[in-house]
């Protein structure tokens, strides 16, 4: 077998290898956000990676092809054909709402890195739904619109049963 046989089949591997973990990593973010980052200086994109990751998210960049590949692996769609050009792709924390409100306020002072598209909970957007997933309420905000009538009605049967009790006291 000739050497140049055996780099190819270690080069595929090699790809093969990334494909899967990047894969593996998208399928697990509820958030993923594809960027192009054109014009963009090398210390900017790595403060703006460095700031992802504070916050629990990725930022990757990543062969088109090979990111293609793993999107479709992943059963991530309709994203595959904003891949092209300089793309960097952010996966996000496990919330993905608090990732978005979180990327769009890192991109305000990065204005060289332009949205492309989306995948949101399983659906692809496009960069204006990628910032309308920003604006929507965060897990605490819903948890707290959920519990306000539960809240409100304890508070209103409590005073119900002080009011009874001081009822039966009186007569």
């Amino acid at each position: 077998m000739s050497n140049t046989t055996e780099v190819t089949r270690s080069g595929w591997a090699a790809k093969s290898q990334v494909i899967d973990t990047f894969g593996d990593a998208a399928s697990k973010a509820p958030f993923i956000v594809i960027t192009e980052f054109r014009g963009t200086k090398v210390s900017d994109i790595n403060q703006f990676r460095r700031d992802l990751e504070k916050a629990g998210m990725r930022f990757r960049v990543i062969k088109n092809t090979l990111a293609k590949r793993a999107f479709t692996s992943s059963g991530i769609t309709g994203v595959n054909h904003t891949l092209k050009g300089m793309t960097g792709i952010v996966l996000s924390s496990p919330d993905g709402v608090a990732s978005a409100k979180t990327l769009r306020d890192l991109l305000k002072g990065l204005q060289t890195v332009q949205v492309r598209s989306g995948f949101f909970e399983g659906t692809a957007l496009d960069a204006e739904g990628v910032k309308q997933v920003a604006e929507m309420p965060g897990k605490e905000a819903l948890l707290a619109l959920i519990l306000a009538p539960a809240q409100n009605l304890l508070y209103l049967l409590s005073n119900y049963a002080t009011k009874l009790s001081e009822d039966g006291q009186e007569g």
